[in-house]
């Protein structure tokens, strides 16, 4: 028999894509402190805009749309570390009461920032449907989950999308009525949800982190959009989203650092709805993105918990602060036999070297929440999507190549002057930081295990009998110096490797 993780995060959206730019450090870090993660996402994000011109033409066709959007949120998913995701209509549930595919509403930029409704957002619609009915569903998914925290959208949808106001109303509604013991839902208990978050940004941290852009990204030549837009980023001076509060509404707050290569690695696979990924190691914020009306706004440094009126986060806060670097653990909830769903299907052809792995099928109880493990992938896959097979390949040779010279050379010497293992050096940092700029920090890394590799057996298996590195000062400088340099290449400011070219999905 098995029993429920003690703290349980169920975490609920509109569209793919939501969950990475409204939350991806708090689920990453909430995932990396030992707290199960689930998330419910409402549509398919059919109607969303395109950004790549080699996936124009998923602009045009809503269902290639889809499934491509089903398979980014799915990679996204596996690189913030979730345990379960499930897309709320697949819930067997209420049948003839409401449609079978909720759908992108829809929407329209009113200004930059603000986002207002389509003006032919379609019958099934998420945002015109019956708030009870879908609540209703997605209570079947507390009861089963019985999270201790739930988070969702704020009350203005943080930027006015329709879809998003429309998920706050059915996440508070679905929370009532899961809590509710005059409401059946198939058998389970009811479940009252400790602690109910919603998004948020701190108003004046925000603004900085929207100057200090502004700063960083001034010094370089101006980022485009794929159209020849150039991106710009949003006035720190101007209004702000509805997520961005009053630090008097947040009640704690926790360092992005520890995950914010998993937070810019989860944003570059939502490769249709985000652009010019890229690393800062700023004061206020760890990178930034675009978005599709060609505003740059920061990745932030910190995350932070804004409890819903009546709400209290400290079980949540106190789990996060206490975080001692402990991996993902897997859900145990207890999972009812149920038919098997189809996975989400793959990508479409034309883009299939960028689509995301199918995940496994999709378990579902009767009347209760669908489950599925989020596919998990190895190093060596997240170093070639970072940096590409070529740079993964550049990273190793330019290694073992700066490493055999730098051991064959290190103790020449012109004039008394130690030539020789200053050059080696030399090489071997500029190896690591060539690597570092074409393939991030995996690239960095495979740089420097190929030289120490190389160099301690060189040093040691002794080729021909000739003796490469001596029992000498000199020696010691070389074999410790190499693995040195490459540190140093590791601790280079961020920004230096982050000119917008570096990291881009667009």
């Amino acid at each position: 028999m098995t029993t429920q993780p003690e703290h349980r995060l169920l975490a609920v959206f509109a569209h793919p894509d939501d969950e990475t730019i409204g939350a991806g450090g708090l689920l990453a870090l909430a995932a990396r402190a030992g707290v199960d993660v689930s998330v419910v996402t409402y549509t398919r994000g059919e109607r969303g805009e395109v950004i790549p011109a080699d996936l124009a033409h998923l602009a045009d066709d809503p269902e290639q749309l889809a499934r491509r959007r089903e398979a980014e949120l799915s990679a996204a998913l596996a690189e913030l570390g979730a345990h379960r995701h499930l897309f709320l209509d697949q819930v067997p549930a209420l049948e003839g009461r409401r449609p079978a595919r909720f759908r992108d509403s829809g929407m329209r930029w009113v200004r930059p920032g603000l986002a207002g409704p389509a003006e032919d957002a379609g019958p099934d619609a998420f945002s015109t449907l019956d708030v009870d009915v879908v609540a209703g569903l997605l209570a079947v998914v507390v009861r089963h989950v019985r999270p201790t925290a739930v988070l969702t959208e704020e009350p203005g949808g943080g930027y006015g999308h329709p879809d998003h106001v429309q998920a706050h109303r059915v996440t508070a509604r679905a929370i009532e009525i899961a809590a509710d013991p005059a409401e059946p839902l198939g058998g389970l208990a009811p479940w009252q949800v400790p602690t109910v978050l919603w998004t948020a940004q701190e108003e004046s941290h925000l603004r900085a982190a929207l100057a200090e852009l502004a700063d960083v990204l001034g010094h370089h030549a101006p980022l485009h959009a794929p159209d020849g837009t150039v991106l710009t980023v949003l006035d720190p001076g101007g209004e702000l989203p509805s997520l961005a509060v009053p630090a008097s509404e947040l009640t704690a707050s926790f360092d992005v650092r520890p995950v914010a290569e998993q937070v810019l690695a989860a944003l570059r696979q939502h490769r249709t709805q985000v652009q010019a990924v890229a690393p800062i190691d700023g004061r206020r914020l760890v990178g930034y993105l675009g978005l599709s009306n060609a505003a740059l706004v920061p990745v932030l440094d910190r995350v932070h918990l804004r409890p819903a009126p009546g709400s209290d986060a400290t079980a949540l806060a106190a789990v996060l602060a206490h975080d001692d670097g402990a991996t993902p653990v897997p859900s145990s909830a207890p999972v009812a036999p149920a038919p098997v769903l189809s996975a989400p299907q793959a990508a479409p052809e034309d883009s299939a070297s960028q689509a995301a792995p199918e995940g496994p099928a999709v378990a579902v109880p009767d009347g209760g929440a669908a489950t599925a493990t989020v596919p998990r992938r190895g190093v060596l896959a997240r170093l070639v999507t970072s940096g590409g097979t070529v740079g993964v390949l550049v990273s190793l040779l330019a290694g073992l190549v700066m490493g055999a010279l730098g051991t064959v050379v290190h103790r020449f010497t012109l004039e008394g002057l130690p030539v020789g293992i200053v050059l080696g050096l030399a090489g071997v940092l500029a190896a690591a930081v060539a690597a570092r700029a074409i393939a991030g920090g995996g690239g960095l890394l495979l740089t420097a295990l190929a030289v120490v590799g190389l160099t301690q057996a060189m040093a040691f298996l002794r080729p021909g009998g000739d003796v490469l590195v001596t029992d000498e000062a000199i020696g010691y400088v070389w074999l410790f110096g190499a693995p040195v340099a490459c540190v140093l290449a590791a601790v280079l400011p961020a920004r230096w490797f982050g000119d917008g070219t570096r990291g881009r999905r667009t």
